[in-house]
């Protein structure tokens, strides 16, 4: 094998690995990327047939991505009744990927759900209780499709106004997962210590 065959070798991974993938943004990528070393490679061989196939799909992932940059997402939050099927059935199809994050979360009376939505799309779920001014948050979980902070900058950034209107000031949870962790300081929450527990905490 030539150093140059070592290009479609992981190129051929990286695609393989771009249809594995579960995310969309990071399967987009992967595929975006073996394309262009195919593209590479067929110049280099050269065997152009291959190369033209692979710069017309680099072509058209380019013109998906300036379509979906210009159309504007929308997104809520729904407040559903505790036993909402919509939620029930969410959490049953999610539910190993919700412990591994919320490995302490049980469903009780009086918990607020939210449905969160992003293009008439059920993207995530967000549960807690209310005290007073106070919400403590015990799932905030998306979709892994759905990971890309877009709908956590709009809910604990860009519309903190919804929970001001439910008389919240300050958002309290609990983290069990580094990656959650990280991306609640993303969110704008800090990390304190509240009678001999760690809590992330935003006030709004």
């Amino acid at each position: 094998m030539e150093y140059i065959d070592i290009i479609i070798v992981i190129a051929s991974l990286t695609l393989t690995a771009g249809f594995i993938c579960n995310r969309k943004a990071f399967k987009q990528h992967l595929i975006f990327i073996s394309l262009i070393a195919i593209v590479v490679y067929s110049f280099l061989r050269p065997f152009y047939p291959i190369g033209i196939v692979a710069a017309l799909g680099i072509i058209s992932h380019i013109i998906f991505i300036i379509k979906k940059s210009k159309t504007k997402s929308t997104i809520k939050l729904l407040e559903v009744e505790f036993d909402n099927a919509y939620i029930q059935e969410f959490i049953n199809n999610y539910k190993r990927d919700i412990y591994s994050f919320f490995p302490f979360y049980q469903a009780e009376k009086g918990q607020r759900c939210f449905l969160m939505m992003l293009n008439a799309d059920m993207a995530g779920i967000l549960i807690a209780k209310i005290n007073k001014n106070e919400m403590l948050i015990e799932v905030d979980y998306t979709k892994p499709d759905y990971r890309n902070e877009v709908i956590g900058k709009y809910i604990f950034k860009q519309n903190t106004g919804y929970f001001k209107k439910l008389g919240i000031d300050k958002l309290l949870t609990k983290s069990y997962h580094k990656g959650h962790s990280k991306y609640l300081k993303k969110m704008g929450f800090e990390q304190v210590n509240l009678d001999n527990q760690s809590f992330f905490v935003k006030n709004l």
